[in-house]
């Protein structure tokens, strides 16, 4: 068989093989793209479910979170003071109590409906707003009520309670500027018998009666570590006692009328929330006690407090301070003692007068009250030291020998013009 008829036959039965095999093959790939599709359908699906099943829980986590923000922020919510309800349940724990705690829970209730919180403006007036910015914190200071309490304040902070139940409330109420306001008060002074009571309250408030007892207020308790609000009959728990040594600290957030305590540098749970009227610091004792209070003059033993800056107002306003001690020496009206006293800073001089020596002399001492009435004369004062005045004599001296003078010459000229005129 010839050489290409023999190509030609290899070729006519190998090509069927050829094309099988490039069937095959283009089969097998097609395969495989249809097989890489699925999976990456698959791995697509398996994401997609991953990231679906991910924002779900995120959704189940923030609404869970904000469930339980929402139940603390109801639970820490001031009820309205003006609800029927609560009216009723005090109606009838108020018979439980004895005859002299009966008498002033009625006491105060008659003074808050005749002195009702909104009655009367507490907002920041002008020129308080010009006493903070010059005096800075120092504008605020406590004024106890000497008829109706027990108390008395000293250095504008420092409270001492004797005798009685009573409480002392600042004389501006806190600002609403910032976010959060703080203050706190160190028990200087407390024997385990008194109660102290820490917290804010509106005015006018009874101050024969702790904060937390009436409408309006609220208050953290020594004695117990319960927390009031609004009547004597809701305490409920917050945190530990607080004897003698510790610091309890108020914060208070206007935006949305937050109140927390801290003790001892420490931040407790948020007490109460909704009180958005006008807040007085407020401190209220039963007995013998000194409570230090520290508006922002001083450190705050919160650290947070100092670092963020939640002092009532600055530490120095824009007032001069006074100067300081000891610099009023060589000043001729603080330094003298006495009149016609030598003094000491003041040192001795001599005078000269028409080549006399007058004996040196103190200088004179001067008052204010001096300043009032007219300069004394020349010898008056030498009356007053009790010798003749060189400076009036020599006035005098002065005076007579410029008269001869004079008189000297007009005589002088009247003999020259008659003699002028005999010559003539």
């Amino acid at each position: 068989m010839p050489k290409k008829l023999l190509n030609l036959y290899r070729l006519k039965h190998t090509l069927p093989f050829i094309v099988f095999i490039f069937l095959l093959q283009l089969s097998l790939v097609k395969t495989d793209d249809t097989a890489n599709a699925k999976r990456s359908q698959s791995t697509n699906f398996a994401l997609v479910g991953t990231i679906s099943a991910f924002v779900i829980i995120m959704l189940i986590v923030i609404w869970a979170c904000f469930r339980h923000r929402l139940a603390a922020v109801n639970k820490n919510r001031i009820p309205d003071v003006n609800d029927p309800e609560i009216a009723r349940a005090e109606a009838s724990l108020v018979e439980t109590l004895d005859e002299a705690a009966r008498q002033n829970y009625e006491r105060a209730r008659l003074f808050q409906e005749a002195y009702p919180p909104d009655g009367i403006s507490t907002d920041i007036t002008l020129s308080q707003f010009l006493s903070i910015q010059e005096k800075g914190v120092s504008a605020w200071e406590f004024e106890p009520d000497l008829h109706h309490t027990h108390c008395f304040v000293e250095c504008r902070t420092e409270i001492a309670f004797y005798d009685g139940e009573c409480c002392v409330q600042t004389n501006l109420p806190l600002p609403k500027q910032q976010e959060v306001y703080y203050w706190e008060a160190k028990m200087y002074e407390k024997p385990s018998s008194t109660t102290v009571a820490v917290g804010l309250a509106t005015k006018p408030y009874p101050l024969f009666r702790l904060p937390g007892w009436n409408r309006h207020s609220v208050s953290y308790f020594s004695d117990s570590g319960l927390k009031y609000y609004n009547s004597p009959f809701n305490g409920k728990t917050y945190g530990p006692q607080f004897q003698q040594g510790d610091v309890i600290g108020v914060g208070f957030r206007p935006r949305t009328g937050t109140i927390f305590f801290t003790r001892n540098g420490k931040k407790l749970d948020d007490a109460f929330t909704g009180m958005k009227m006008n807040l007085f610091p407020t401190v209220g004792a039963n007995g013998p006690c000194c409570v230090h209070v520290n508006f922002g003059q001083l450190g705050f033993v919160f650290i947070e407090a100092n670092v963020k800056k939640w002092g009532l107002a600055p530490s120095m306003g824009t007032l001069a301070p006074p100067p300081a001690y000891g610099s009023e020496r060589g000043s001729i009206l603080l330094e003298s003692s006495s009149r016609g006293r030598p003094s000491e800073d003041i040192p001795r001089i001599s005078y000269t007068q028409v080549g006399m020596e007058v004996q040196p002399e103190a200088a004179l001492d001067i008052s204010l009250a001096d300043l009032t009435l007219p300069p004394p004369s020349y010898s008056s004062v030498d009356r007053y030291f009790d010798r003749q005045s060189v400076l009036s004599e020599s006035s005098e001296t002065y005076l007579l020998e410029g008269e001869q003078n004079d008189s000297r010459r007009n005589s002088y000229e009247i003999t020259s013009r008659h003699d002028q005129h005999r010559t003539g």
